[in-house]
């Protein structure tokens, strides 16, 4: 084990953290990007950390590198609040893009 062993360790784990810090903050800026454009303001969003949280339908259909969030969002043009599940990123890698949202609304309207 040479000197330089444990220092590509660290500046691993280093890596590891920031893109995993950086793949959340991209999921938080689609979120709010996608409400925008859909005319909603968010007034609350949690992540789905804990796979219990998630209705068993979603079990199967959602990668580990997708992130879904709780939302609570004010419909501005029906004027009322509106709840439910939104998954964000591609199910492969889960790249953050424009396209890969798709919305479980609690009412299903």
């Amino acid at each position: 084990m040479t000197r330089t062993t444990p220092l590509l360790f660290v500046l691993l784990i280093a890596v590891a953290i920031w893109l995993s810090w950086r793949h959340l903050q991209n999921a938080k800026a689609l979120l709010q990007d996608w409400a925008g454009a859909n005319g909603l303001r968010i007034l609350h969003a949690k992540s789905s950390t804990f796979w219990l949280s998630v209705p068993l339908s979603m079990w199967f259909t959602t990668s580990k590198y997708q992130m879904v969030y709780r939302i609570s969002a004010y419909d501005e043009t029906t004027h009322r609040i509106r709840n439910g599940l939104v998954r964000l990123g591609t199910p492969i890698w889960g790249f953050m893009n424009p396209d890969a949202v798709e919305v479980f609304w609690d009412d299903a309207s």
